[in-house]
């Protein structure tokens, strides 16, 4: 209690001082943008195209070179990843170094958002403070700043408090940060406010009363913003993974990733950098006599990105993700031959859409279109907003590192030696056979046991979980001793098939350990049963969880 209460008293402290910070930062970032444009103002020359040569492997050289965390990427990973596997401590050379990286890939081009940045000097800052002050939990302190960060970036308090309680899990909040965000996202956002004024970051827009056929419509936009989302974390995956098998050295890697930057830019400068201005101009309806061309800018956005952020440049995700609906918004309402009013509308709900699937933050994305273009559409966004975070499932930018929700220990333990053995590159521990690490002589239980049998049965062993199979060995079910102990002793003498299974994952002995891992961690589950095909069902082998930390455990550095 004395701890939280501790925290309480910090959180508006840490609000304060990530308000400064985001306002120094901000300034550093536009004077380093505009500086090009300076140049070319003065000189003529068109070096925008040359920028992203510069950007990548400059943000590359600093984190090679300062980090104690030598990745680059996304900022929001990072606070995640601290959060979930590190106790909440960010080191402060990678809150500063990272931070600086940003401002140097977004500010010569790259194409990222300014909230990946603030939120990791906000969590830095935060976790800096309250491990100065020996905090035994610094993840909430953390979490806070984070949020602090995200207010000031975006001046949008609400938005901010609400990510800090979504964003650490897809079907689950941290409810415990509510409070101290709250008390640090207000004074963030009213410092960042006095010293810069109320400029939203896009424009306003205005929105037609609410009719059937306008919410019938944001329906179906939610739909396609699935598709949209879903398209871009699976390329944006495909290219991490496709240069995280590249032999090229980093910086290599990142004058490539410059060139291609620069021949997009060529052909398209409105791909480039944060795209608050392409944004502004299709909630103003600018764009909807080219819908063809707002399908482009979202394909080469989404290429973009992936190059930006995984070829060593440095920001976040949260704002391709709005470019992306804002861009499909546009392309939507000329289908529909939209009036400029209902096209503005369209644009917002794809916004909010797109991100509510990206990064599974539902009540996020309403609230951030509602705080920075209209409250009046909070109904159609929370529509489509909730078909596109329902129907893209567990879909997301920042999987490995955002959880499904709260684990219970040995499902924490497989999360956490996941992450630890593709952070060490171990990804040849996930390449065993499911066969090779799985207990051949599984326990079961008959389904015309009684219950009485059953319980008589389970006193002779450890375990807590049983398969049951039928007269042939076929997997049918599982249970607990806790389903067993919790029936009434007047259904003792019932069959264990008469009483309520549950229904197993399962899996084969070909597979690969990191296929049935990621389900594991997917479904919080701590047991999986191998059987001989989907055809017999026949029992052949268990993995439990404690299963595969033994055997993990032999391929990591602790």
């Amino acid at each position: 209690m004395e701890e939280r209460f501790i925290t309480y008293i910090l959180s508006p402290i840490i609000g304060i001082c990530i308000g400064l910070a985001i306002v120094a930062f901000t300034s550093i970032f536009n004077i380093i943008s505009e500086t090009p444009r300076l140049i070319e103002a003065y000189t003529g020359m068109k070096i925008y195209v040359l920028l992203p040569l510069i950007g990548l492997p400059a943000s590359t050289f600093i984190v090679m070179r300062y980090a104690e965390d030598k990745r680059t990427g996304c900022g929001t990973h990072k606070v995640l990843e601290a959060y979930h596997y590190k106790l909440g401590y960010i080191p402060p050379q990678d809150t500063v170094t990272k931070t600086a990286a940003s401002a140097l890939t977004i500010g010569f081009g790259g194409s990222a958002g300014l909230e990946g940045p603030s939120l990791l000097l906000g969590g830095g800052l935060a976790s800096f403070i309250a491990s100065k002050l020996k905090l035994k939990d610094i993840r909430i302190p953390m979490l806070v700043g984070a949020a602090a960060g995200l207010s000031a970036i975006f001046k949008a308090p609400l938005t901010a408090v609400l990510f800090a309680l979504e964003i650490p899990y897809k079907r689950d909040i941290e409810k415990e940060v509510f409070v101290p965000a709250v008390l640090s996202a207000i004074p963030a956002y009213i410092v960042t406010v006095f010293l810069t004024g109320e400029t939203p970051i896009v424009v306003n827009v205005s929105a037609p009363p609410l009719s059937l056929e306008v919410l019938i419509w944001s329906l179906l936009e939610g739909f396609l913003a699935t598709a949209v989302a879903y398209l871009f974390v699976k390329f944006f995956n495909m290219v991490k993974f496709a240069v995280s098998r590249c032999a090229l050295n980093k910086f290599k890697r990142a004058l490539i990733g410059g060139c291609m930057l620069s021949l997009i830019w060529l052909f398209m400068p409105d791909a480039a950098g944060l795209g608050y201005n392409v944004i502004s101009k299709a909630l103003r309806g600018a764009l909807n006599d080219d819908p063809a061309y707002a399908a482009c800018l979202l394909l080469v956005k989404m290429t973009a990105t992936a190059i930006t952020l995984n070829f060593g440049g440095s920001g976040g995700l949260f704002i391709p993700s709005i470019f992306l609906g804002a861009m499909l918004g546009v392309v939507f309402s000329g289908i529909l031959h939209s009036s400029a009013s209902v096209s503005g509308l369209f644009v917002v709900v794809g916004m909010a859409a797109v991100l509510s699937a990206t990064s599974k933050t539902l009540l996020t994305s309403v609230l951030f279109v509602a705080e920075t273009c209209t409250p009046l559409s909070i109904i159609p966004a929370t529509l489509a907003s909730s078909i596109s975070y329902f129907a893209s499932g567990t879909c997301s930018l920042y999987e490995e590192v955002q959880l499904s929700k709260r684990a219970v220990e040995e499902e924490k333990a497989l999360e956490e030696l996941y992450h630890m053995v593709i952070e060490q590159n171990r990804e040849d521990a996930l390449k065993v056979k499911v066969g090779v690490i799985m207990n051949r002589n599984p326990i079961a239980l008959q389904e015309d046991m009684t219950v009485k049998e059953v319980v008589r049965m389970v006193e002779n062993y450890n375990f807590r979980v049983y398969p049951v199979v039928d007269e042939r060995f076929r997997l049918i079910g599982f249970t607990t001793i806790e389903d067993i102990l919790s029936l009434p002793k007047s259904k003792y003498d019932l069959k264990l098939s008469a009483t309520l299974l549950r229904r197993p994952l399962i899996a084969f002995e070909n597979e690969e350990l990191g296929e049935i891992l990621r389900k594991m961690i997917e479904y919080d589950v701590d047991h999986v049963y191998v059987v001989s095909d989907s055809e017999q069902m026949r029992l052949i082998g268990v993995v439990s969880g404690i299963d595969v930390v033994r055997f993990l455990l032999k391929y990591i550095r602790l």
